[in-house]
């Protein structure tokens, strides 16, 4: 036999065109891959960079009035629990404006020197950093810092590095989706060159089936189909309605769950606040109260412990909406309670952390101001847990003074009740006549235009300087029209509350 009639057998077509088919996918597969790891990377170094933005800011906000009081204790448990709570903190920490570090998640740091890592940039006067570096233990990480300013000034910057290993896990689980989805669609497509025949028009009436199950309300109906012709696309179609048809009526039933509840808490936030002024001889009073969502964690109250005594409460739960307003309805309960009996702010506020360190949800705090009058003496004596401090002018002599005892806020396990009762000051003034105080949450001074800018202790100060002779009633409108000018009616993210009263 000439070779020329010599015939050997190669590859058939099937064989041939199954290679060229797993080629093919493969091909398409690692084209995808390469596209979806690089998109995964961006959306996640994205996302990780907006949530270390998010936990930053968080720390700034809480941090400031813990540096400004030099409150070392409260600035080590922030950053403590911004480390505990949210997964990913490699490490986090506050530094003041001489680079000393006052709160780190590595205790052994606390009061040393921060030196910038030579592959990091200085803050200096920019908004807000954020850079990638090694860890010296090898953990890649993107560390995002803000300074920590007071008005316009700078007095420290707050740290938090997050962890990359995020992104490095999605991209390998993508990578390993990938590979088993290569796999099936390989085993599929051998399986349909093996076969060579599919259905080319199937039956119609499943489909059918499913629609009028799915209009007659039975939304979970289980619809199956490996098809991808026109009628693939129809099951496909039907399929998607009756997941969104389920998820719109969920989401319809959520609604009316959580607007329900809103009323409710609506409902128990105006119980908690005074339906009226109390009447008390040769004292003018007038109050102010807008909360931030539906219900709001801020709460003031007057309390008659006799005829020769009241008691002024301005408060403001770490918290809003429902469990702000539930922890409120706990302090107002106890406050009117044990006030009538604990005379004396200092025992009754230490009591009332007692009680609370032991049923108050986890995460949660309340500052506050606790003033108690003497109608015999015109003495007030007051205590302060946590709160922003309370301002008294005297207009005859044109002399603010800023009432600011020391004490921690309350709900806080940080302290045992010996502890507490200790680092909690009491003081004693006497109230004369035209005096006017000032009681106020940080909704006031934190208040916010456009720019990003706060309202601020100093703007505060200088109006009770200019507006502290007139009336209280007089006072607070025009302090309230005050912020809405410098904030032009920007929606505020807390709740604004005070609280004037004037000897006459």
């Amino acid at each position: 036999m000439n070779k020329e009639e010599q015939f050997r057998a190669g590859f058939s077509l099937k064989t041939k065109f199954l290679i060229w088919l797993v080629i093919f996918i493969l091909m398409v597969m690692i084209v995808i891959y390469i596209y979806f790891s690089h998109h995964e990377r961006t959306i996640l170094s994205q996302e990780i960079k907006l949530r270390g933005e998010a936990l930053c800011i968080n720390v700034v906000s809480s941090a400031e009035d813990f540096l400004v009081m030099k409150d070392d204790l409260s600035l080590a448990k922030l950053i403590y629990d911004t480390k505990a709570k949210n997964k990913g903190v490699i490490y986090c920490f506050v530094i003041d404006d001489n680079n000393t570090i006052w709160a780190h998640t590595d205790a052994s740091l606390v009061n040393t020197t921060y030196r910038v890592p030579h592959e990091l940039e200085e803050l200096n006067t920019k908004p807000i950093m954020i850079q990638e570096r090694r860890t010296p233990d090898g953990i890649e990480v993107f560390e995002i810092v803000m300074p920590i300013t007071v008005g316009e000034n700078k007095i420290g910057e707050a740290h938090v590095a997050l962890s990359q290993q995020a992104i490095k896990d999605a991209v390998a689980q993508a990578g390993t989706g990938v590979a088993f989805v290569t796999a099936g669609i390989i085993v599929l497509g051998i399986i349909g060159i093996l076969i060579l025949v599919s259905f080319i028009i199937g039956s119609l009436g499943e489909v059918t089936k499913d629609i009028e199950a799915i209009g007659n309300g039975d939304l979970d109906r289980k619809i199956i189909t490996s098809r991808t012709d026109e009628i693939g696309r129809i099951t496909h179609a039907v399929k998607m309605m009756a997941t969104k048809l389920k998820r719109a009526q969920e989401e319809l039933i959520e609604k009316e769950r959580m607007k329900k509840e809103m009323q409710i808490a609506k409902e128990i936030q105006q119980t908690l606040l005074p339906h009226s002024l109390p009447q008390i001889p040769e004292f003018k009073i007038a109050t102010y109260y807008q909360s931030a969502r539906e219900v709001g964690g801020d709460y003031y109250d007057f309390i008659e412990i006799d005829k020769e005594h009241f008691g002024v409460i301005i408060a403001d739960v770490a918290g809003k909406g429902v469990a702000g307003s539930l922890v409120m309805t706990m302090v107002r309960s106890i406050m009117r309670i044990e006030a009538l009996k604990n005379p004396s702010p200092h025992r009754l506020i230490t009591l009332l952390n007692s009680i609370l360190c032991r049923d108050i949800p986890e995460g949660l705090f309340i500052t506050l101001f606790y003033t108690v009058f003497d109608l015999r003496e015109y003495r007030i004596t007051y205590c302060s847990a946590g709160h922003n401090p309370a301002y008294f002018f005297n207009p005859q002599e044109k002399k603010l003074l800023t009432l600011k005892p020391a004490g921690p806020p309350l709900g806080i396990n940080l302290f045992d009740e010996r502890e507490f009762a200790a680092r909690l000051h009491e003081e004693t003034r006497i109230f004369n006549r035209g005096e006017i105080l000032l009681l106020y949450t940080d909704g006031v001074t934190e208040a916010m235009n456009r720019s990003k800018e706060r309202f601020g202790r100093e703007r505060l100060q200088n109006f009770i300087e200019g507006n502290g002779s007139l009336t209280p009633e007089t006072f607070k409108k025009r302090l309230k029209a005050a912020i809405e000018t410098f904030t032009r009616k920007e929606k505020q993210s807390d709740d604004i509350t005070f609280v004037i009263l004037q000897r006459m």
